[in-house]
């Protein structure tokens, strides 16, 4: 059976996956069937790393590996996420702080012998053997892209931290248990240099500001503070059991602060990236 044809018959079935946005590459045959992976059995592909792809509301997974006429085999994971921001989110985690960005206009990084990119609500890994010609990987990685629908940027808010002392393609999102706390959801945090200290800036981004709110009552309760009404805006500095001292500031559905180094230069850039959340 060809490749062609094995890739038609599997688009149709239900529950196939995504087998769909495996491209069809002159001169290479899918060596085997497309296996796919949900939810509840992707630990057995991936075991001890399938629950950090479930933080990120995974979906499912198609797994293939592409042969030649000279056995050299490329595999391909494409790992479905709800929307963008979970598959970028995921990436982020797996990502070395500092790498350098894959030339072309995807969001990835490359190696010698893998390559990992994300687009839309997908993140893709592909591997080839050591010592193999790695012009293949930037090859399968555009086909593949060509065919995954959905945006290109990474998640806008991250426009909203401020340059100086950013640390470069450092950034992190997660979906959920944010510093360690179950009220926290759907954060972005980014590594700060300045003056010789070291701390994070993040956003989390409420449902509304009746959500911001909770949090940061959940917060204050963590805290020991006072029981005490939470005003639709503020400011505050708190003592997190986990993480130290905090700097929190909320407005509407945006919570924003710094932790890490309780350093004064935070409260600038605290500042300023509360100015930007509400420029976008």
């Amino acid at each position: 059976m060809t490749a062609c044809v094995l890739l038609a018959m599997l688009a149709v079935v239900p529950g196939a996956g995504d087998v769909g946005l495996l491209p069809q590459v002159a001169g290479w045959k899918l060596a085997s069937p497309p296996a796919r992976y949900t939810d509840e059995n992707l630990f057995e592909y991936i075991d001890g790393g399938a629950e950090a792809f479930l933080q990120f509301d995974f979906q499912d997974l198609v797994a293939a590996s592409y042969v030649n006429a000279k056995k050299i085999e490329v595999t391909v994971d494409i790992y479905h996420h709800r929307d963008a921001d979970r598959a970028f989110g995921m990436y982020t985690q797996e990502r070395r702080p500092g790498s350098t960005k894959m030339p072309g206009g995807l969001e990835g990084i490359a190696a010698e012998d893998n390559l990992q990119f994300v687009a839309g609500a997908y993140y893709v890994k592909l591997a080839l053997p050591e010592g193999g010609d790695r012009s293949l990987l930037p090859m399968f990685a555009r086909k593949i892209a060509a065919k995954i629908p959905g945006r290109r940027e990474p998640p806008a808010v991250l426009q909203a931290f401020p340059a100086k002392g950013k640390q470069p393609r450092a950034e992190k999102l997660a979906a959920r248990d944010f510093l360690g706390h179950a009220f926290l959801h759907d954060a972005a945090a980014v590594p700060y240099q300045s003056d010789g200290a070291h701390f994070r800036l993040f956003v989390v981004a409420g449902k509304d500001d009746s959500d911001v709110r909770n949090m940061v009552a959940a917060y204050r309760a963590l805290a020991k503070l006072a029981k005490a009404d939470v005003p639709r805006e503020g400011l505050a500095t708190l003592k997190d059991p986990l993480n130290g001292e905090v700097l929190l500031a909320w407005k509407g559905r945006w919570l924003w602060g710094a932790v890490d180094d309780p350093s004064p230069q935070r409260k600038t850039l605290v500042d300023e990236l509360g100015r930007n959340l509400f420029k976008r």
